[in-house]
């Protein structure tokens, strides 16, 4: 496995700096952040390369200070690549993560055109719940999130409401009872808070509820014409429909989507995701060029 750059870096901070929070600061990071790259440096490498222990000032292992000779040359070659005529370094990509509905409906269309306006710039996407990817930024494991809103935090960049559909199959049909069946992921509580206010407010309307623990998995019996849930409407995309009108479904409200973004990426690669998430985000609504983050 080809070493990473940016754990490199982060090391060779750590070991002139002899501490995690001047090389978090040099680095334009977090201290968690250097920590995790060290970490990972030392799984790629296979030997420790710092040693640790509370209330001791950092140092390297006999290991570490080889490596260190390495890795200063290693960094200093990729500086003089980068600045020899026509000659490259290409950028590690930039790594999103969102969830399962925003990775299978938004992003694709976002990332696109961050592609195009880039010159083919790569980025990476993982995909995990709300809460766990806002740990796995702070860790630095990725550059920057899209997901609904995690409240106050020191990387949210901006926020936007987004409207709320009633989605299924076109193949849906109410079952024989007349019972619409609605399926939610388990700890999808604000989804099942705004659904069951519409329901409430308006009556009329028998339902039935199954929560699901995988995302994946309830997708799958959405697509499959099983039931009926509650998306974005900018991520209800083929072979899903807003079936509000057919089934004469009440009107949803709105919940804020967020993006994050880490201290250590990109300033300008970021901003052009940015811009590409929220041109999709508001349908299209803006033109690429006239968006511009809002700081929240």
């Amino acid at each position: 496995m080809p070493l990473d750059l940016r754990l490199v870096e982060s090391f060779v901070a750590v070991a002139e700096a002899r501490s995690f929070s001047v090389a978090a600061e040099r680095l334009n990071t977090v201290q968690s952040a250097i920590s995790t790259h060290i970490k990972q440096l030392e799984r790629q490498a296979n030997r420790p390369l710092v040693e640790r222990g509370r209330g001791k000032p950092v140092a390297l292992t006999q290991e570490g200070m080889a490596f260190l000779v390495q890795a200063r040359r290693l960094l200093a070659l990729a500086d003089e690549i980068a600045r020899s005529p026509g000659g490259t370094v290409d950028p590690a990509p930039l790594r999103l993560g969102t969830s399962v509905t925003f990775a299978l409906s938004v992003v694709p269309k976002a990332l696109a055109a961050f592609a195009s306006a880039t010159e083919g710039m790569q980025a990476t996407v993982q995909t995990a719940r709300s809460h766990e990817l806002i740990d796995l930024l702070d860790d630095g494991d990725i550059d920057v999130a899209l997901v609904f809103d995690q409240g106050v935090h020191p990387a949210r960049q901006w926020t936007i409401e987004t409207e709320l559909s009633w989605a299924a199959a076109e193949t849906f049909a109410k079952t024989a009872n007349g019972v619409v069946p609605l399926a939610f992921l388990e700890d999808a509580r604000d989804l099942r808070r705004h659904a069951f206010a519409a329901i409430d407010k308006n009556g009329g309307f028998d339902t039935s509820l199954t929560t699901h623990p995988d995302p994946i998995g309830m997708r799958a019996v959405v697509t499959a014409g099983l039931a009926v849930t509650v998306l974005p409407s900018v991520a209800v995309v083929p072979p899903l429909i807003d079936v509000a009108e057919h089934l004469g479904l009440p009107r949803l409200g709105t919940l804020p989507v967020s993006f994050y973004a880490s201290k250590g990426a990109s300033k300008d690669r970021i901003g052009d995701l940015s811009h590409c998430l929220r041109w999709v985000l508001t349908g299209h609504r803006e033109a690429l060029s006239d968006l511009t983050p809002s700081q929240t």
